[in-house]
């Protein structure tokens, strides 16, 4: 291109950015899209024929506006595919057959992927019972930064904590200058670290992840049994509260469940704010589906999205997987899909089969939430710190288990089978009365353990 054209393009990329936003404006037309101006004919080369059309059914109306509003409503507006040779322009929408099958090279992707990066803020956040007091804590924490630190959020996977996380951080380095809004995962903080060891690289990662005024890190029970990073993290974390620093941290538990992290630094890490998250519900997973819909830019029978939400796994990763299954089905067969044949093609994400539970999983699962040995919960110890425990174990192996109560009793000891159906009785005593029972950071209710033990087999 001249370098008018260069200036030409520019000038229409950044009035689309003014009216999408850079947010969405970084979504849609990432570095894999390229942009071409040759006399008056605008070019826009997607990386496959997927992305080409969704631009095109998207934003093709968006770019004439704005060629018109810059006078340039003579130019022809073109959506292609970047080939080795020459790009290959997309078939009209209102063809009546499918193009013939093509040999197609798979080459390597030459835009480099996209490090972690928030792609929404806290407004298209779905709020409901299963996260509205962590998002609160956000808001709160954000209108006052260094109030609340560390904001610990911990949840199940697909509870929307990283998303939630990114958001936090993506609103952060609109307001401080740049490199001092630091957001990662524990994987990767420790991969720096065990990097910067590698020569004189230890000061410069100290400055980077000390001298800021946000850091956010996803994953924080990766660090577990990993004792130089620990130890590493744990000065981190010292210095920056120490200098009104806001810290934010998500896991799967909370700090006091993550056995293996130190007692001090577990100290640390809840000495602010501790939230959880739970999977969402089906109005919120109906309003995530929407939003995902609208974020593709796709049309799905409501029949049909109302089947995904209710049968697909309650999380929004699994969820996301099914739509993006519906809109590569529907663009084939340019049409939408009905429910009869997103039943059909869909019956895998529907008929999930279950995890046969193992006395084996419900023990060990029980030894994690507890923090007790497993030879201690088959000894003959009557502390309630062990026993109570144990009944608990045998209470879950009667719900999940085909076992017998003389077989629950031998395994859990040698026990008689009176002995399991107490247990049993007691347990289930327990959870009418909403009791709680000893936990190794202090009390805990009994419907709040077994719903944690459960989680732990994956129930």
């Amino acid at each position: 291109m001249t370098k008018d054209e260069m200036t030409t393009v520019a000038t229409i990329r950044n009035r689309l950015v003014s009216e999408i936003g850079q947010d969405k404006f970084d979504i849609w037309f990432d570095q894999s899209v390229t942009w071409t101006l040759n006399e008056s004919t605008l070019t826009l080369h997607a990386p496959n024929s997927f992305n080409a059309e969704r631009l095109k059914r998207v934003y093709q109306s968006k770019l004439r506006d704005i060629l018109g509003s810059l006078s340039l409503s003579h130019f022809q507006l073109q959506f292609q595919v970047q080939a080795e040779d020459a790009p290959t322009e997309l078939p009209n929408s209102d063809s009546e057959s499918l193009p013939a099958a093509q040999r197609v090279s798979l080459t390597p992707a030459k835009a480099e992927i996209p490090s972690h990066r928030p792609q929404s803020g806290l407004r298209s956040l779905v709020v409901g019972n299963a996260n509205h007091i962590a998002i609160s804590a956000a808001k709160s924490m954000l209108e006052r930064p260094g109030s609340i630190s560390p904001l610990f959020i911990h949840g199940p996977s697909g509870s929307g904590k990283s998303h939630l996380l990114q958001s936090i951080w993506n609103k952060f380095r609109s307001r401080v200058r740049a490199g001092r809004a630091i957001y990662l995962t524990a994987e990767q903080f420790t991969t720096h670290f065990l990097e910067s060891l590698q020569g004189n690289g230890l000061p410069s990662f100290r400055r980077k992840h000390r001298d800021v005024d946000v850091l956010i890190i996803d994953d924080i029970e990766f660090f577990v049994g990993k004792q130089a990073t620990m130890i590493e993290f744990h000065y981190t974390v010292d210095t920056l509260i120490r200098s009104g620093k806001q810290l934010v941290f998500s896991a799967k538990i909370s700090p006091t469940e993550i056995h293996g992290l130190g007692s001090d630094l577990v100290a640390r890490m809840a000495s602010g704010l501790v939230c959880g998250v739970e999977a969402p519900d089906f109005s919120m997973r109906l309003e995530i589906a929407h939003q995902y819909c609208q974020h593709l830019g796709i049309r799905i029978d409501s029949t049909v999205l109302n089947m995904l939400v209710e049968r697909v796994h309650p999380d929004a990763r699994h969820l996301q997987g099914a739509i993006n299954r519906v809109a590569v089905l529907q663009q084939l067969k340019h049409t939408l899909l009905t429910y009869e044949e997103a039943d059909r093609h869909l019956s895998d994400l529907f008929d999930r089969p279950q995890r046969q539970v193992r006395i084996s999983d419900i023990e060990q699962a029980v030894c994690e939430v507890f923090g007790v040995d497993k030879k201690k919960l088959k000894s003959t110890a009557k502390a309630k710190s062990i026993s109570q425990p144990r009944m608990l174990a045998m209470w879950l192996a009667r719900k999940y288990t085909r076992a017998a109560y003389s077989e629950i009793g031998e395994y859990f000891g040698d026990r008689a089978h009176n002995t399991v159906i107490s247990a049993q009785q007691r347990v289930s005593g327990w959870i009418d009365n909403d009791s709680w029972v000893s936990h190794p950071h202090g009390q805990c209710r009994v419907s709040e353990a077994l719903r944690r033990c459960e989680a732990q087999f994956g129930t």
